[in-house]
């Protein structure tokens, strides 16, 4: 999924405040790295946003997204939010690629009472938290929707695959608990190390389990590492995998080896005829492609949305808006109808949505309902 990015925003460490006047969003992604792709489209699917909003003058004041790159560690991530917060004085912390790489923040958003908004995580670890509001459903929502879809078919024992770390325990413990709630024994789970790659131990662990399924709570690097091992060692475990999974990623990395696999998803699917029929979607392509040429996928598509949402409580906060004014209007935008995508948000509703849908890889590498 390479492509020559057309605009791009470069913000230099030694800059001085040159853009006082603007609503500075601060975002930390992984630009460089084996995600750098992720990190681009989550940067890219804002950007189109804020160009439409700062073209037509809408807010009064132009929107500078400011976008550091952390190459999927958490130690620059931290690093990255402690600039953003002080050097570049954020108003909104924005769009960060994960759980692991958002924690840190919390502290820093507390203290200056400001908004952590659309993290790109349905992580427990994060949701808790007064001053992060979220679009997508939690991973509970989309561990049960998975549940209930395998019952369905009659495959009810699963492993789940999680990482060695603080999010990934939470994750596991979320995802195993709605197995529990639902009458279910606990699965067990195998761990791997976060930014490895896998090898045959681990598919040889979850296969003595002996699971009707594998259920992913990882990023698509782990899959396509089980996939391609579990394919020459002629062991056949169906997968199935949270939203964290980037489905175009995974198409990617292992084509036709992953066809049958079911990933959750927590926002339509940004293909062609959903873009005839879905405002939302046509309109996330459009701006997308005015801005740099790009081809809408999820991970651009959830940017977007998440961008319009913002920038409804940008308005809602006035003419001045302060950190702590625009952290108040997120929580007073109420419903949000985005022309497909509805979100809701109140003094005690800071998770916007809890929709999630099933898609499976079908013919012609493509992920279906």
């Amino acid at each position: 999924m390479k492509r020559r990015i057309a605009m791009a925003l470069i913000v230099l460490a030694s800059a001085p405040a040159a853009w006082s006047q603007d609503i500075v969003i601060g975002q930390s992604v992984p630009l460089s790295g084996s995600n750098a792709d992720i990190g681009r489209d989550m940067r890219d699917g804002a950007l189109a946003v804020f160009a439409k909003v700062n073209a037509s003058n809408t807010l009064g004041r132009k929107i500078q997204l400011v976008t550091l790159d952390n190459a999927n560690n958490r130690q620059r991530a931290a690093e990255n939010t402690q600039q953003l917060v002080g050097q570049h004085n954020a108003m909104v912390l924005f769009g960060y690629n994960s759980a692991t790489n958002s924690v840190d923040a919390l502290p820093l958003v507390a203290q200056n009472n400001m908004l952590f908004f659309a993290p790109f995580s349905g992580s427990l670890s994060l949701r808790s938290h007064p001053n992060v509001y979220t679009i997508r459903a939690s991973y509970k929502d989309e561990a049960l929707k998975i549940l209930a879809a395998k019952r369905d078919v009659g495959a009810s024992k699963t492993v789940i695959v999680y990482y060695d770390d603080q999010v990934g325990q939470s994750n596991y413990e979320a995802v195993a608990s709605v197995f529990v709630e639902a009458g279910s024994t606990k699965p067990p789970g195998v761990a791997v190390k976060r930014g490895a790659a896998i090898d045959a131990s681990v598919v040889e662990a979850i296969a003595k389990e002996a699971p009707h399924y594998m259920l992913a709570t990882t990023q698509f690097s782990v899959v396509g590492d089980f996939l391609k091992i579990a394919n020459d060692k002629g062991i056949a475990v169906p997968v199935a995998a949270l939203s964290f999974v980037n489905p175009d990623e995974l198409i990617e990395s292992v084509g036709n080896m992953a066809r049958g696999t079911v990933v959750s998803q927590i926002i339509p699917s940004p293909r062609n005829s959903n873009q005839v029929s879905i405002p939302v979607v046509k309109e996330c392509a459009d701006a997308l492609n005015a801005l740099n040429g790009a081809r809408l996928n999820y991970t651009s598509l959830e940017s977007c949305i998440a961008a319009k949402a913002l920038v409804e409580a940008l308005k809602k906060a006035g003419p001045k808006p302060t950190r702590e004014s625009v952290l108040q209007a997120m929580g007073n935008v109420g419903r949000l109808d985005l022309k497909g995508y509805t979100l809701t948000f109140g003094p005690n509703q800071r998770h916007g949505s809890n929709w999630v849908e099933l898609t499976i890889l079908s013919r012609g590498n493509r992920f279906v309902q």
